[in-house]
Parts: C-alpha cells; structure tokens; sequence
C-alpha cells in the first residue's frame, strides 16, 4: 500500500503562509518557520518500518505551490492520505479533501488534529473524510490501523483499533472509542531523517541559533502538567507518556555524529523535569557531546527547573530554552490554571542568566476579562525582564480560543466569542469580547516588540559580550539580524487588522526594519530543497 502524509500549502490573500504542521497555534507569516511534525515524522518512520511504501509530502517545507503538491499527490496514486488540521483551517482542510476525494475516489483519507479529535462528526458531515484519528499518538494508532486495512476489505464494519470514528457508508459512522496508550513510548521509531527530508526544516527556524539545526524525537506526550485551560495539551483525550532518556540520548549523537547537526530543540509540550532532566544533561556530559559544537534547547514551564538542574544544564551546552508567561497578571494565571503565580519567574530566570542560558518567552494578550490594568502590568513586566536581561527574545500572540480548549468552550458558554467562521480563528484579530477597546491589545504588542529596537535593550544585549561566552557573540552578531527581521514579521501579522490610526515606529525601529529587509537576501543561506 501507498501511504502519503501530506500537508498542503495554504497561502491567504494575503501572500502569508499558514504554519499548521506540529504548530500549537496556527498563524499566517509572511516570512515561514518549518516546523518538522515529529510525531508524524515518527508514524512515516514506523509506517516505512513495516514495508509500507511512504510519501512524506509537506507541501510547505518542500516549497511547493498548492497546485504542484496536488497534482503531484494526485498522480502518484496514493491508498491511503493522512492529514493534520486544526481550527483556523478546518474549512480549508474540508474543501480539499472534497476535492482530492474527486480526483482519488478508491484513496481513503484519515484527518488528524485536536479539532477533529474534539470534533469528529463534524469532520466526517462536512468533507468527504473517511475516518477521523481521535488522538496525538497518530503513530501507535496507523500502526495498527493501516495493516488492518491492508489485511481486510470490510475494515469499516470490523476495525476495533481504538481511537477511530469510520465512515461506514452515506449516512452510518462508527466510532471505536477512545485510545488509550498502554505501550511505552520507546516502542514507536526515532524519526528517520532522511524520509522526511530533515534539511528542509533545518534553516528557517527562529529557534535555532547555529544551522543545521533540527528538532529531536519528543521525549513528551502530551504534557505532564496539562491543565493550562488554553491550551491543547488538556483534556480527557489526551494521555501522558515518556520516552526513556537512554533513547533520547542515543538520537542525539546520531544527529551530531551522523548528520552534523548544530541545534537541537525538543518540542515537547514540557520537556524533562527534576532527576530526568538531569540525567539527560550528565549524558550528554559522559558521552561528550557538549564539546561536539551544538546547542540544545527545549520547552518549558517556569517551577519546574532549579538552580541545580540550570547549571548542570548549561555545563552540557544547553542553550535556548522556551517559557510560557502568558501574563504577569496572576488573577489571569490564575483563571488560566497555570499553576503558579509570577513570583516562580524572576528566580527561575535570574538563574538562566547566571548560567548563560538564553530564555525565550512566550507572551500572549487579549483574555476576555483583561482589563487596562492586567495589560500594563504585564507591558511592564515583560519591558523590565527585557531590559534586565532575564529575558533574550520574546513572541507575543493574541489569545485566540482553539480546538475546543476549556478557554474555546469557556468563551462559547459565556457568550464572548464574536467569531462567525473557523477561518477567523487564525490569530490575525481579537475575536473575543473584551473590557476594553481591541485597540489597546494591539498596542501592546507593539510596545513589547517595539522595546526589542530600544536603546536599553540593545545596550544590553552589548553588555552580554563581556562573557565573552561564544553564544552570546553568535545571539549578537549572527542570530540578531535573523531575529530581527522574525520580530518585524511578527509586528506587522500580529496588527494586521490594526494599522489604521496606529502609531509610527520610531526612528530606531525604522532603520532597523529597512536594514534587515535589504540585508535578509544577502545573508540568507540554504542549500536546494529537495520535494
């Protein structure tokens, strides 16, 4: 059989490119980040395993128009097209599969992602979809289902793989409950590399501050807090599970020692914690991997590494390491159930700055309830940690309800939610009702990436020279320009909907913008991307 994963390209009118693959929060950019889907990447690699012949098709990474990737799906022929989607492109991912099932009618197409997980008779009422995969473990579940479907002609009446709901025909589905994960995640592939044409997603990422870099196999599933109400990593249908460290550390001296890679980021909602995380950095220390030239980095939340655990991290070359803030408001930590209170943030951040770790926050605006006074404090906050040099680089989002999170259904049950279509889902815009005028949201995320072309926080960036630590000459001189030119994209896609009447840059930020736009094609540098 003939299996495609296959993710189209999407463009709006806008000429911006929709990141969906393993993106938490789909957005438009006009400059794109490749993020490889690893679990999927994992799913290719057990498929391939088991004598399946497998198209990885990222139609993005490829840098495909939308007409190449389906024609070229189309004539390949495949049996079997499996999809990720999520809410900001459900009518998208609905219209295509309609189209593809006319030009593939014996193909059977199987949709992913935590909207059809929440949503599967939607799914399967408004495209021509044959079976919705009711969970993040799409690699343990086509596992088993695509050799079942292989092995029998009647699988929508007999498959009792878990996790499915079929089409049975016109007007029947069936659906076989819930999965529930019992095997160990060492059980599913490390991602084969080379299927998946690693390299296409080793260059366009503002994660990676040496090239190639790449994303490992996540050592996380789902998450083992998961209980932030925004976020997808919650719910019933999601299940906790851990890769062995041993496991993780052999990849890594694969892609070192075998592929050359320079920065390697986990993705994992959370990563390690406590003695894990520590054994994983004493191996990369016994193995001597920290003195190979690569950086390491990882997600994380803000209790859940001590002083200990960051400078044993940081002695085995641990770098860019990714925080969610959310908000300095605790009132909003707390109806967001994040767990803590901000007072966990500036310890946890004054320890990576004594250690060199390069923290990178994740800032979102925009709550229902977020009065002018939540929203100045967290301006506030996020201004001082940037000057202070706690903090390296920031992104900042509009918190937009997706995938039926509790905050979707929370906004739905009390009436704020003021979006028509799922296609306005796509962070462009407030789409909630709010104590004040949307306007002031979008100034703020101006502000706060405003602040990042500021005297002070330049000056600060200088002064991290006289460590004369290696990476913080490369965050400067190398990954500055890269960084800046992300942080304009940012600016602009995130106040799209703003601009009229909104305040000039500065003089400082104007040069800025006009000097990474003409510099970006010069210094840019990426080898031919393979299809």
């Amino acid at each position: 059989m003939k299996i495609a994963i296959s993710y189209p390209p999407i463009v709006n009118k806008r000429g911006q490119t929709a990141m969906v693959s393993q993106n938490r929060n789909v957005q438009y950019f006009k400059y794109p980040t490749y993020l490889l889907p690893v679990i999927y990447a994992q799913a290719a690699t057990w498929l391939k395993n088991l004598g399946f012949e497998v198209r990885w098709d990222d139609g993005n990474s490829q840098r495909k128009t939308y007409k190449q990737w389906f024609d070229q799906l189309v004539a390949w022929q495949p049996d079997i097209v499996v999809l990720e989607s999520t809410t900001p492109v459900m009518n998208f991912y609905w219209q295509t599969t309609n189209d593809l099932k006319r030009a593939l009618p014996k193909t059977i197409f199987i949709m992913t992602g935590y909207h059809s997980v929440r949503r599967p008779n939607e799914t399967l009422d408004k495209s021509a979809v044959d079976i919705v995969l009711k969970s993040n473990h799409v690699d343990f579940v086509l596992a088993k289902l695509i050799p079942y479907i292989a092995k029998h002609n009647n699988w929508r009446r007999t498959c009792t793989v878990e996790g499915l709901t079929i089409r049975v025909d016109k007007k029947r589905v069936r659906d076989t409950g819930a999965f529930r994960q019992v095997e160990p995640l060492d059980n599913s592939p490390l991602v084969g590399r080379d299927l998946v044409g690693w390299k296409n997603y080793a260059y366009e990422n503002g994660n990676f501050l040496q090239t190639p870099g790449t994303y490992a196999t996540s050592v996380i599933r789902d998450c083992m807090f998961g209980k932030c109400t925004f976020c997808r990593y919650n719910g019933p249908d999601l299940t906790f599970s851990k890769m062995s460290v041993e496991k993780s550390l052999d990849e890594y001296q694969m892609l070192i020692e075998k592929y050359g890679v320079k920065e390697i980021f986990d993705d994992s909602g959370v990563w390690y914690r406590g003695a894990d995380a520590r054994r994983f950095a004493q191996g990369i220390i016994d193995r001597g991997l920290h003195k190979k030239g690569c950086y390491f980095g990882f997600n994380t939340r803000f209790e859940y590494l001590d002083e200990e655990t960051i400078k044993l991290l940081a002695e085995a070359n641990f770098r860019f390491v990714l925080i969610g803030l959310e908000a300095a408001s605790n009132e909003t930590l707390r109806r967001l159930n994040k767990g803590y209170q901000n007072d966990y943030i500036v310890p946890c951040l004054t320890w990576m700055k004594k250690y060199g770790l390069h923290p990178h926050m994740t800032v979102m605006v925009g709550y229902y309830w977020e009065t002018q006074e939540m929203l100045d404090e967290t301006v506030r906050f996020v201004k001082e940690l940037m000057s202070s040099g706690l903090t390296r680089s920031i992104q900042v989002t509009l918190c937009t309800p997706l995938d039926y999170t509790p905050y979707h259904i929370e906004c739905i049950t009390k009436k704020v939610l003021l979006a028509k279509s799922y296609d306005d889902f796509d962070m462009s815009k407030l789409i909630v009702k709010t104590p004040i005028p949307h306007e002031k949201y979008y100034e703020a995320i101006r502000e706060m990436y405003g602040f990042g072309f500021s005297p002070q926080f330049i000056f600060r960036q200088v002064l991290f020279l006289l460590t004369f630590r290696k990476r913080d000459w490369q965050f400067l001189f190398i990954y500055g320009w890269r960084a800046i030119r992300r942080l304009t994209n940012h600016y602009y896609d995130l106040t799209i909907h703003s601009r009229k009447g909104a305040k000039p840059m500065g003089i400082i930020q104007r040069i800025a913008v006009f000097w990474v736009e003409k510099m970006a094609s010069h210094f840019e540098t990426r080898p031919q991307i393979s299809s």
